[in-house]
């Protein structure tokens, strides 16, 4: 009667659609996924320590490198009976600006401890096949199991992070046709490790396969369902940097309030289970399970 029951709400799954099934499943588990976001921020107060030194190092460049003076420099009208009109930096909204860089990288998975987050993947896989039962019993399954892989998964993060950002820095600074072009390879780059780090978080938890596998198998989801993860990198480009940047930036007590809200509670979790939710999805299609593997191999002998 159970498996009935079981087989009857996969149907129904399925037949809704995974898009609808998506965003069924998430609303179903709104304050799960509302914990997650909390907790998720809590646990990577040693990532965002890591993210700020990196903003020590980098934004300076970085607002070279994408023109940004003009966001972060004001008029400054001080003057005479005919005032000369210069401008001075605002360190209110360079401060912003840190923050912006801070919680862009940290939220993406570029920089965050790698334990934490097979934890957090756990759930999110848990939730996707309707099998949660609480979220930190999920949690710790999770941690236990991948803490290893995770963690060297952590390093690598933080080293091509280090890299990639050096590198638009450096050839965008450059100031020429090359250093344009070069620097805007490595956006893209940075954009495809994104999906590249979310992938291998969940490729731990939904398959028991060595690191290097699951990078290998991380990279060829975006060559094989490029279309997808062109899609998927968009909405992670729109969620992860755009819009914190335009909420931060509008320097405005509203749009601040409204950022602290939606990357508190909202939007990380939501970000990240969709993430995983379509890794799950190309790992059921492309990556053959451990029966299916033994299965394979009982025939051909």
């Amino acid at each position: 009667m159970a498996q009935d029951i079981k087989d009857n709400k996969e149907t129904e799954a399925r037949a809704k659609g995974p898009f609808a099934h998506f965003f069924i499943s998430g609303w179903n588990n709104l304050v799960r996924l509302m914990g997650v976001n909390v907790l998720f921020l809590l646990f990577n107060i040693p990532s965002l320590a890591i993210a700020f030194g990196f903003a020590l190092l980098f934004v300076p460049g970085l607002v070279s490198a994408f023109d940004l003076h003009k966001f972060i420099s004001v008029p400054d009208n001080q003057g005479s009976i005919t005032p000369a009109v210069t401008t001075v930096v605002s360190y209110q909204l360079l401060s912003f600006l840190f923050l912006f860089f801070i919680v862009s990288v940290v939220a993406s998975l570029l920089i965050c401890i790698g334990p934490f987050q097979t934890g957090f993947a756990q759930v999110y896989k848990d939730i996707r096949n309707g099998t949660s039962v609480s979220m930190f019993g999920s949690f710790k399954v999770g941690l236990k199991e991948n803490w290893k892989k995770a963690l060297v998964s952590t390093f690598i993060g933080i080293v091509f992070t280090a890299i990639i950002v050096l590198a638009v820095s450096f050839y965008l600074n450059m100031d020429t046709d090359v250093g344009i072009v070069i620097g805007t390879v490595f956006c893209v780059l940075f954009i495809a490790f994104i999906l590249i780090q979310n992938f291998a978080y969940n490729l731990m938890v939904t398959t028991d396969l060595k690191l290097g596998q699951i990078y290998k198998n991380a990279m060829l989801f975006i060559l094989i369902r490029f279309g997808h993860c062109l899609g998927l990198g968009i909405v992670a480009a729109l969620f992860f940097i755009i819009i914190p940047f335009v909420l931060l930036m509008s320097a405005s007590y509203t749009t601040l309030g409204l950022f602290i809200f939606l990357y508190s509670f909202v939007v990380i979790s939501w970000v990240q289970y969709g993430l995983a939710y379509f890794t799950g999805s190309l790992v059921d299609r492309y990556v053959a399970s451990d029966e299916e593997v033994a299965e394979e191999n009982s025939e051909e002998s």
